[in-house]
């Protein structure tokens, strides 16, 4: 049988008709040719049916309330393809409406947990694919691992690929259980052993990184965040399945300089870009935050195993209300160095346990209708890495390829960011009752990349002008002092 981690059962168990945990991709092709009959997708659609299904998308969901996945019988993708046709010449913007409509249905657990969706009908001829599945299936990082190997650096690839054939290497990938060290001949006593020990050191583990989060809020020292006590109440609407997406793209080069300016991570740069663009929505909306924004952010975790999501979501604080776009990268550097050292000395198991107690506490506020109780979060911010240089898949250029997630319980906005040809492509999905014109969010943050720049450059000029003054300073001192000895006496 397949494994799952707490995690990916976790996905299964709270997800709601408002709350469907499908994650996807969006993957834009440039014109495949100039076929004088049918649609441009064609001869796209015909290769990757000539692709078979592989792990993890052949396995199926067991019945039961408890979640468990099966190896079913062989998937016809003949059957999970679904073909659109936009109006003729539609922008993204009407693709995004009509992805939303499809990417908020709950997959049918009775089924393979994928769909792929074919679109004509772009401007230019254009195609769109979009490939949906289950969140409980794999995390980003895995998601990443499929298209790296479908898409091509070579134009002339000639074997067929679909998303669908699923992780490469499934021998000796996180589709089968991690064996032991030492399996085949432990005794059974020693592995309960084992098992125990496991379980004290997580216990343990998640006791200590509770005691970091008291330690924090009395002053006492360092530690995450404290979930929902520390969240300021904007961002906030009842559970709903509308959607809506927006995208901007950030060049890839200008934010590592920044970051090197700022003695910053890209990641650091990137939230604060974030934070300040979220900051001006709501102010320009009469909405004012009297503490640092929240941010939900997906944690890889090195020591979790080789089984699905391998991730725990922990909290980071942002920027100060207030403060100069400068200083607020400052806050966020040294929010996700605080959140760096837990990673690193608290278990994978402890956090995994701490991630869904929270989300589990999220998910029943919203399900007791208790909306009026502190939010676990502002956003969801995650950065599953991107795509190296020009990728082609079954021979045609890809031109943009966007994740599309998931917005958790008891919040309204998940932000994805991911980079390709050079470019920081984010992602913004919403609940549409709350950010109905999430397009404007992602255009503030094209904005708030500039506002940043111009901070750190004018406090790097500061800085210089500060080391030349003392200098200065100095130098007059001395020609005066020189100047009054070498001066004769004046007589009155």
């Amino acid at each position: 049988m397949p494994s799952m981690s707490p995690v990916d059962r976790a996905f299964f168990l709270l997800e709601t008709e408002q709350r469907p945990m499908n994650v996807g991709l969006l993957v834009v092709l440039t014109p495949p040719g100039n076929p004088r009959r049918g649609r441009p997708s064609d001869v796209i659609v015909r290769r990757m049916l000539r692709c078979p299904v592989g792990p993890p998308f052949s396995y199926r969901l067991a019945p039961g309330a408890w979640p468990a996945l099966v190896a079913g019988p062989a998937v016809d993708p003949a059957e999970q393809l679904f073909r659109h046709d936009l109006p003729a010449g539609s922008d993204l913007p009407a693709l995004f409406a009509r992805l939303c409509e499809i990417h908020s249905r709950r997959l049918d657990r009775a089924r393979p947990l994928w769909e792929m969706h074919v679109f004509d009908g772009l401007a230019g001829r254009r195609v769109a694919l979009y490939f949906k599945t289950h969140h409980g299936l794999l995390d980003g990082l895995g998601f990443l691992e499929v298209i790296r190997a479908t898409v091509s650096h070579d134009p002339g690839q000639a074997t067929p690929q679909a998303i669908w054939r699923g992780l490469p290497d499934t021998s000796s990938d996180r589709s089968r259980p991690p064996a032991a060290p030492l399996a085949g001949w432990l005794p059974a006593g020693l592995g309960l052993l084992r098992a125990g020990v496991e379980t004290g050191r997580t216990a343990t583990d998640f006791a200590r990184l509770l005691w970091h989060l008291g330690r924090r809020d009395l002053g006492l020292g360092r530690g995450l965040s404290t979930p929902f006590v520390s969240t300021p109440d904007v961002l906030k609407a009842p559970p709903t399945p509308h959607r809506v997406l927006g995208h901007c793209a950030l060049p890839l080069e200008r934010v590592k300089t920044l970051a090197s300016r700022g003695e910053a991570k890209v990641n650091d740069v990137v939230l604060a870009t974030l934070d300040l663009a979220l900051s001006r929505y709501l102010d320009e909306r009469g909405l004012h935050a009297d503490r640092p924004l929240v941010a939900d952010v997906p944690v890889a975790l090195h020591d979790a195993g080789e089984s699905g999501n391998r991730i725990s979501i922990l909290q980071v604080p942002m920027g100060r209300p207030g403060g100069t776009p400068a200083q607020r990268l400052d806050d966020i550097v040294r929010e996700t160095r605080v959140l760096k050292e837990e990673v690193r000395t608290i278990s994978a198991q402890a956090l995994f346990l701490y991630s869904i107690v929270e989300h589990a506490i999220a998910s029943a506020i919203e399900t007791f209708n208790l909306g009026e109780l502190p939010m676990l979060a502002n956003a969801v911010i995650s950065n599953p890495a991107g795509l190296e240089g020009r990728v082609y898949f079954n021979g045609v250029p890809v031109e943009l390829a966007l994740p599309v997630s998931v917005v958790a319980h008891h919040q309204v906005l998940n932000i994805t960011v991911s980079n390709y040809r050079g470019h920081l492509d984010v992602t913004f999905i919403a609940l549409r009752e709350a950010i109905p014109d999430v397009q404007a969010l992602a255009d503030a943050t094209v904005v708030a990349l500039g506002d940043l720049e111009r901070s750190l450059s004018r406090r790097s000029k500061a800085a210089r002008e500060r080391k030349r003054k003392p200098a200065r300073r100095k130098s007059t001192r001395s020609q005066a002092r020189a100047g009054t000895r070498a001066s004769p006496p004046t007589l009155h």
